[in-house]
């Protein structure tokens, strides 16, 4: 498989790569101050530090599935109630009593969706930097640049990194010949390839000049324990077992780590009732096999660098849900929902929430007269005040007038709630 390289990501990806970058440049610098300039290591600290800035998103995704435990039952038992029904009364009525679950606990349909929505470019934004670190390190970019200068001043210098590039097996899309474009094609080199560009630049003097300057700087500063590098594959099996060991460990520990995440972060979900439709559940276990065995192989593919930090995500993920679950572990999960339900309740004091807006949308798709909205009624049965219409009679107050109208389904909320 080839690796796509690519200079600083922009488009949606611009502003996450550019302060994770930032964040990395900082590591190395100080790892290069205190005299250890070693790539391997700065991603092991970059991967632990953006976790640690992900764990407020962490607790907030775990939070969601504790108090999921209690919704998801009562959200089944309606669905079972109004199955088959598809008049939109029924439907009307159904959306209803969701939203009151939802806003009895605090939560909302999108609550678990958001973490990972914000979470997801940060993802491709941290494997963006990864791919190509120099773009983002100043001082490895300055190492780069002693080489990748003069081959821009080379004659037919593009002509000769099109044949080096088809000659490697470098994958950089259409190549252009800037001096960001030739530090990707460099960033790309193996271990190996050095004397390949050497060779190829044998007329430019500078160029060699300029390789035998960094090469082996570069070289140590990409080096893994165990003889492995940043940029090569961590498995080369015409070498024989020197060439297997100890580089197979890496696609290994992603496999077993990643399997063990999915299996503590999917532990605490909720389970589904007997006899109800569980195709996502179904869904996530086939997940829950078919990633680990997938980063197996993207490991054996791609850089030793992917896979440490493949590695290395998995782990900090794996201790810092262990860490959230235990501390949620010493809290009712009842209280959990109050906590919830009050945090909202602050966030938007003196504005409709999203539910109570649902049941606005709800009520307003009833061609039928109401004197008050549906935010209102559900204000209303909150405070134990009956909602009463402007013709109200007590004589049928268990026979509403219109059963198509929204009074009748506030009546039929209230009614339930005192019955329960």
């Amino acid at each position: 498989m080839d690796m796509i390289v690519l200079s600083k990501v922009g488009g949606i990806l611009g502003p996450f790569a550019l302060i994770l970058g930032l964040i990395m440049n900082f590591i190395y610098e100080v790892l290069d101050l205190v005299g250890i300039p070693n790539v391997a290591l700065a991603i092991i600290l970059f991967t632990l530090i953006t976790n640690l800035l992900m764990l407020p998103l962490t607790i907030k995704q775990q939070r969601y599935t504790r108090v999921s435990s209690l919704v998801t039952p009562e959200i089944q038992k309606i669905n079972k109630k109004y199955k088959g029904k598809t008049d939109a009364v029924s439907q009307r009525r159904m959306q209803a009593e969701t939203m009151e679950v939802y806003k009895k606990y605090g939560a909302s349909p999108t609550s678990g969706c958001l973490p990972l929505l914000i979470s997801f470019p940060i993802l491709l934004a941290l494997y963006r930097i990864i791919y190509n670190i120099p773009s983002y390190v100043n001082s490895i970019h300055d190492l780069f640049m002693t080489i990748a200068e003069p081959i821009s001043h080379t004659a037919n210098g593009a002509a000769i990194m099109d044949q080096l590039i088809a000659d490697l097996h470098i994958n950089v899309g259409k190549f252009e010949f800037t001096i960001e474009k030739i530090i990707d094609v460099l960033n790309n080199m193996k271990t190996t390839n050095w004397d390949a560009l050497a060779s190829a630049f044998a007329s430019n003097p500078e160029v060699v000049q300029g390789i035998n300057s960094v090469k082996d700087t570069i070289i140590n500063i990409n080096e893994i324990p165990g003889g492995l590098n940043v940029m090569d594959a961590p498995v080369h099996f015409s070498q024989g077992m020197a060439g297997i060991f100890p580089g197979i460990l890496i696609p290994i520990l992603a496999g077993v780590t990643q399997y063990i995440s999915f299996k503590i972060t999917s532990g605490k979900q909720p389970q589904q009732a007997p006899g109800q439709d569980n195709s996502m559940a179904s869904s996530m276990k086939m997940m829950n096999t078919i990633m680990p065995l997938f980063s197996v192989w993207i490991c054996f593919t791609l850089p030793a660098g992917v896979g440490l930090y493949w590695v290395c995500n998995s782990v900090f993920r794996t201790l810092g849900i262990l860490v959230v679950n235990r501390f949620f572990n010493n809290k009712d999960i009842e209280q959990l929902a109050e906590e919830q339900k009050e945090k909202v309740a602050e966030r938007k004091v003196g504005k409709p929430s999203r539910i109570e807006k649902m049941m606005d949308a709800a009520a307003e798709a009833d061609n039928g007269n109401r004197p008050k909205t549906m935010s209102e009624i559900a204000r209303a049965n909150r405070s134990k005040q009956d909602y009463k219409p402007k013709n109200y009679n007590p004589a049928d107050k268990d026979q509403p007038v219109n059963s198509d109208s929204i009074s009748s389904i506030a009546h039929m909320l209230d009614k339930s709630r005192k019955d329960d």
